[in-house]
């Protein structure tokens, strides 16, 4: 699995980048990908596949090369999920679904757009506003759920400004339903606490900042589910 997700980030000089994953067992199946559309787009996606072990690491490696196929050729995230969906849904077995987003940053226009099947919201903190953190709305449903003219309908893109002291990030649900010993979950809440907090450090450090919140958080309490998480700052 860690052979498939990216060591090494995009060289685009606006753009701080890091992603880290943290798999629950030795064979998992969540997703990160970064890579350079040109003329200084970014595409970034997350994504999560239900179950585990090797027909989950499976189907995301089946993901991943189709995703980087469908970036190259469709310009819009909602477009992309689409054209997933419709090549995944004959990959995947009856209890299978994948939830994902795929966003664009285009560091020309300063923009964000993003598609979002079924996954957690993605995280923006932005310069202007430095004590709040505002989720990115967009709706969509899991690939592998729906006929493709129910998930095409639903699916849109939605763009929000990312500039310079803007900060994004986007994480799998293994991260805020991550348990303490008396069974209560580390939540949306408390991620978005501990982002405000770490906003002023490097991608790098504040991926590592958040793992070690909740690290202290659980305490003992082992993760039942990968955990991964991209930031990415607007320098």
């Amino acid at each position: 699995q860690g052979m498939l997700l990216p060591q090494a980030f995009p060289n685009l000089p606006e753009l701080d980048i890091d992603a880290t994953y943290s798999p629950a067992q030795k064979v998992g199946g969540d997703l990160y990908d970064v890579f350079l559309l040109g003329e200084g787009r970014l595409g970034v996606a997350i994504a999560d596949v239900s179950g585990k072990g090797i027909p989950a690491s499976l189907l995301m490696a089946i993901c991943q090369t189709n995703l980087r196929h469908f970036a190259r050729l469709l310009n819009s995230p909602a477009e992309v999920l689409c054209a997933l969906n419709r090549e995944m849904s004959a990959e995947m077995r009856e209890d299978m679904f994948i939830t994902i987003i795929y966003a664009i940053i285009d560091t020309k226009k300063q923009t964000l757009t993003l598609a979002r099947a079924g996954h957690e919201l993605p995280l923006l903190i932005h310069s202007s506003d430095a004590t709040s953190v505002v989720p990115v709305a967009s709706e969509g449903m899991a690939l592998g759920m729906v006929p493709s003219e129910i998930f095409d309908a639903v699916i849109a893109d939605g763009t929000v400004p990312f500039g310079s002291g803007d900060v994004l990030l986007m994480y799998t649900d293994g991260l805020t339903e991550s348990m303490n010993a008396e069974g209560i979950e580390f939540s949306t809440q408390r991620l978005m606490k501990a982002m405000l907090t770490l906003r002023n450090r490097s991608a790098r450090d504040l991926n590592k900042g958040i793992l070690e919140t909740l690290e202290r958080f659980t305490g003992d309490s082992r993760p039942e589910d990968d955990i991964t998480l991209t930031t990415i700052k607007y320098r």
